[in-house]
């Protein structure tokens, strides 16, 4: 019988049940057989390292794995998230969210960050299509236990009254806990407001409580919001490349506010290959009411999709080739084709 570790309240850095009992996996593992029979594509992605996920999610309760499993293999089958992107970002406004795997903590899992006000979208389904679209982009690029999973890193220094709605917390955790269980290692709350403690007792009364216990509130890097010091925090989790990197993010979001939130995108930056300057993309999107802004440069170069080591590495090149592939079908995505310096590469099967 698998036996249940608990991860304590705060502690973000403990995986519960590390040891599994290999029957009950094999139980799980047998009883969504038939739906993996049935599909190549859940097949694939129904590896034993996700088996087991799911069975340490339900801290070994076979039952409730089997139909959290199960259900999750029928939406996959449904929604083919493997293939999508977020339709917000690519069809309606290149701003519309903020969220992005941006590199690794200290033990190799993934570095999720968003900045609430840079998101120009505040719908709760297209804010849990972005969500699915970086978890998706992550999956493929994890390590193994217990290393796989993400740190997500939230600015709040432009929360406002617009982003009080607890139903785009609800579609994204909703998201989260069906679908992704395990996935996420913690949040980190940065420069958090006093408006936000309505939302969050809100938010805390429907979440999954172990998830709430993943939450870190820290002050932000120029002294604002709740919770604990900046740089302890920083140092706990990231080395100092990613750490300045991160610094160097939110402080040019707080000193440029007014150039930066207009002109930002990630996804213009991931499909052209152009990470430090900003607003070039809008003659593709042109305002109807004012005339293209000029262009201007991250501060000393900053690169918004990471700092120099992570846009190095292979999950950096793996998660711009999908991204391109899987968005090049977009009414705005579509005509950056031409800049991507590698080209758009043939889209997946």
């Amino acid at each position: 019988m698998t036996t249940d570790d608990e991860v304590a309240e705060g502690d973000l850095h403990g995986r519960a049940m590390p040891v599994l009992d290999q029957d009950d996996v094999d139980a799980l593992a047998r009883a969504v057989q038939p739906i993996l029979d049935s599909d190549e594509a859940v097949r694939r992605w129904c590896t034993r390292a996700n088996v087991e996920r799911f069975l340490r999610a339900d801290r070994g309760n076979l039952a409730k794995a089997t139909k959290r499993l199960t259900d999750t293999l029928k939406w996959r089958v449904a929604e083919r998230p493997e293939t999508r992107v977020c339709s917000a970002c690519i069809d309606k406004d290149l701003r519309s969210h903020y969220m992005n795997f941006v590199g690794w903590d200290r033990r190799g899992r993934a570095l999720v960050y968003s900045d609430i006000g840079l998101a120009k979208d505040k719908t709760p389904s297209t804010n849990a299509e972005h969500c699915m679209q970086v978890l998706e982009l992550l999956e493929p690029n994890l390590r193994p236990f217990p290393n796989d999973q993400y740190v997500w890193v939230v600015d709040f220094h432009q929360f406002s009254v617009y982003d009080m709605n607890p139903s785009v917390a609800s579609a994204c955790l909703g998201l989260f806990a069906r679908s992704y269980p395990e996935r996420l290692a913690g949040m980190i709350m940065v420069g958090a407001p006093m408006l936000f403690n309505g939302l969050y007792r809100a938010v805390c009364a429907f979440a999954d409580p172990v998830t709430v216990k993943k939450v870190r509130f820290v002050v932000g890097p120029d002294g604002k919001g709740g919770g604990k010091a900046f740089d302890p925090v920083m140092d706990e989790f990231f080395d100092a490349e990613t750490k300045a990197w991160l610094a160097a993010e939110m402080m040019e979001n707080r000193k440029r506010w007014k150039e930066v939130a207009k002109r930002k995108s990630w996804m213009a930056a991931t499909f052209a290959g152009r990470g430090s300057t900003h607003g070039w993309w809008q003659t593709l999107q042109p305002s109807k009411t004012k005339p293209p802004e000029p262009p201007v440069e991250g501060e000393g170069g900053h690169d918004i999709r990471g700092c120099e080591s992570f846009r190095a590495c292979d999950a950096f090149k793996n998660v711009a080739q999908a991204v391109r592939s899987r968005g090049a079908h977009g009414a705005l995505t579509s005509r950056l084709a031409d800049l991507a310096p590698e080209g758009i590469p043939e889209p997946e099967e």
